[in-house]
């Protein structure tokens, strides 16, 4: 009988890490699934009981907004009572935020000083919002969601995600996820008609 084969002898290092290798990567896995399945299970109790879609602003009174834009001007949506009032979350992170900008920009352009546009940018550092404003050359008033206290006022569950207020300081209506340019002028020309009454 071969020593090597014996119980007591020590075995090939090449075969030991072999050996050894599944149980590390069965610990991985294990891990990695863990991991999932916790950042889920928050992603539930963010969604579902801290932030439930119940509590959504989609009507009644606009919360308070007020924040200082990235040019220094400080914005209160209280000052603009009689003016109709889009107001996008975004980031610059935000791929969707990217494909719906060129949008907003333009709807801007055409309807200001009828409509006033916010842009409040959401977990964003400060160059990449500035940098991002000006890659699509970003005309209306923007600044950051200090804290997330607008956001979470307005419940909104992730961005883009654009509200609409009346002239008479009123919740019209939310959008999820990027805006067509269809959609947004249907929904400021709504919008005009509370300013005109």
């Amino acid at each position: 009988m071969n020593d090597n084969t014996s119980l007591g002898t020590a075995m090939d290092p090449a075969l030991e890490s072999a050996q050894a290798t599944p149980k590390r990567s069965g610990t991985t896995l294990l891990i990695g699934i863990v991991a999932v399945v916790g950042v889920l299970l928050l992603v539930v109790f963010y969604y579902g009981v801290l932030n439930p879609p119940s509590q959504r602003v989609g009507s009644g009174a606009a919360p308070p907004v007020v924040f200082t834009t990235y040019d220094g001007e400080r914005i209160d949506i209280a000052d603009y009572r009689g003016t109709p009032i889009v107001i996008n979350f975004w980031a610059s992170w935000c791929n969707p935020c990217r494909d719906e900008q060129p949008i907003l920009e333009a709807a801007w352009r055409r309807h200001k000083g009828e409509v006033l546009f916010i842009g409040l940018s959401y977990l964003d550092q400060e160059k990449n919002a500035r940098a991002y404003m000006e890659e699509f050359d970003v005309t209306y008033p923007n600044g950051p969601d200090m804290g997330s206290r607008i956001y979470t006022a307005y419940h909104v569950q992730g961005v883009p995600e654009t509200f609409f207020i009346d002239a008479n300081g009123n919740v019209q209506g939310f959008h999820v996820g990027p805006i067509s340019a269809e959609e947004l002028e249907r929904r400021i020309q709504e919008l005009k008609k509370t300013a005109a009454q």
